[in-house]
């Protein structure tokens, strides 16, 4: 009678498992190799993929951003410097309080976030996610074209969202509208 963990057995049970993840790696890479899997911004993600990559980068945020508190928290003289930033860069895809998406951000997949409710993430977190950007979401990194300390105002501003006043509503919505002037359908 063989003894239940002699070498035999274990070499059985190494051989099953590693073909096996061979098998389970080869799959997906197939699909992508041959283009079967559809990539087009119109399908939309599956459930797998949509919690492998929420998860994927909100745990990348909380493991590498800084744990810094924004200098200009609560700070009203940024709010403008902050609103400017928005409108030129940020407004097209995640529009505004009270305001309804472009087509560039209809047409996105993942569709960008309501930034109003941003709440869950610390001030070093989306100063990260704006200095960033994020990979295959259409997110931009704007590190490379602003300064931290742009960077810390536009955050400052996102966090004034919920607590817009009627003046910076209108300076939006007078962006948004700028933009749509100069789309024409054919």
């Amino acid at each position: 009678m063989p003894r239940p963990y002699d070498l035999e057995s274990k070499l059985k049970f190494f051989s099953g498992l590693i073909i096996g993840l061979l098998i389970a790696a080869a799959i997906p890479a197939f699909l992508i190799y041959t283009g079967s899997y559809n990539m087009t911004a119109t399908r939309p993600a599956s459930m797998m993929e949509k919690r492998a990559g929420k998860m994927s980068w909100e745990n990348w945020v909380h493991k590498t951003a800084p744990a810094a508190k924004n200098p200009y928290a609560n700070d009203a003289s940024v709010l403008e410097s902050g609103l400017d930033h928005y409108k030129e860069n940020c407004i097209v895809c995640h529009s505004a309080p009270g305001m309804e998406f472009s087509e560039i951000a209809k047409g996105m997949n993942p569709g960008p976030p309501i930034l109003e409710h941003v709440d869950d993430f610390t001030d070093g977190e989306l100063f990260y996610i704006i200095k960033n950007g994020i990979r295959m979401t259409g997110m931009p990194a704007f590190g490379p074209t602003h300064s931290d300390d742009e960077i810390w105002k536009i955050a400052a501003f996102i966090r004034h969202l919920p607590k817009l006043t009627d003046q910076e509503k209108a300076a939006l919505k007078s962006a948004s509208s700028e933009e749509e002037e100069h789309h024409h359908h054919d």
